[in-house]
């Protein structure tokens, strides 16, 4: 054999060793494990700047809210004729608001705090029913269970790094419209960045560009826009952190009296969510309820 063929063949080994491999493509799965126990947190922060325009006068107002829950799920069915039940325990569940006329921030303890639901899915259907006495709070009735709409980003085609697509976020928009008091149309474009390690876990690290507006108490405009990371964890196969940034914007005319008040407003918008295993000393109603 030749010098120059030599040379030829190991240039061509090397260069097959440094070139880089084509990350392997997947279907990114949503999947519940009957007898899975979590721990969730969900919080919402957002400040607006509303100017209230009537006739002559105009009045400039702030208000701030930051609405949090933390959680303890327990899946108790999964995947069986498409029924999903889930049992969970509100840890804690709170709104802080902070306005012109209260320049402390108020705390509002939601009517589910410290109180046990149970989920029950059918088909994309939910409903929910409190243990013990009392009724669920429509707010709660409305929003429920959203962390299981993540999966609305996922497709039904394997994806992986470079890939971009639009997601069907029907049902993630209505109920994420009700916890953002933001339009229900909602038109998201995922793209996955890369395939990382966090905490020892493999995951997917996608990037969201989200927009969600329509019309909010019938006669007010808003909308929302959002963008940031989200991660997919291979073995849990769920979404298990989302951490997104933005602002919302509202405008609309309302009647005060048979007269015009016209409403404008913008200001930060913030959301996170996380999904993380939870502890044995987390089993009891009460518990710290910590996820982050």
């Amino acid at each position: 054999m030749s010098r120059i063929w030599v040379m030829l063949l190991l240039l061509g080994i090397v260069a097959g060793a440094e070139a880089p491999q084509e990350a392997e493509k997947q279907i990114l799965e949503y999947r519940l494990e009957p007898g899975a126990r979590t721990l969730g947190l969900n919080r919402v922060t957002y400040s607006v700047t509303l100017s209230e325009r009537m006739g002559l006068e105009t009045v400039t107002r702030t208000e701030s809210v930051q609405r949090t829950e933390r959680f303890l799920d327990q899946v108790m069915r999964a995947g069986v004729g498409g029924i999903v039940e889930i049992k969970r325990t509100y840890n804690m569940a709170q709104v802080k608001i902070k306005n012109d006329e209260n320049k402390r921030k108020v705390l509002e303890w939601s009517p589910m705090n410290g109180r046990t639901v149970r989920i029950l899915e059918r088909s994309r259907k939910r409903e929910v029913k409190l243990e013990g006495r009392g009724v669920v709070d429509a707010f709660t009735r409305r929003t429920i269970g959203m962390e299981l709409d993540w999966r609305d980003l996922f497709q039904d085609y394997p994806v992986g790094p470079g890939d971009v697509w639009d997601a069907e976020t029907v049902a993630l928009g209505r109920r994420m419209a009700v916890y953002l008091s933001c339009g229900d149309k909602s038109r998201m474009r995922v793209r996955y960045e890369e395939n990382v390690v966090r905490e020892g876990r493999k995951q997917a690290k996608l990037y969201v560009d989200w927009t969600l507006e329509g019309m909010r108490d019938r006669h007010l405009f808003a909308k929302a826009q959002l963008a940031g990371d989200i991660y997919y964890d291979f073995v849990d196969q769920r979404i298990v952190e989302v951490d997104l940034g933005g602002s919302v914007r509202i405008n609309g005319t309302i009647m005060v009296g048979g007269k015009p008040k016209i409403i404008k407003g913008e200001g930060p918008l913030a959301l996170e969510s996380t999904i993380k295993p939870a502890p044995i000393e987390a089993a009891a109603p009460g518990g710290n309820g910590e996820s982050k």
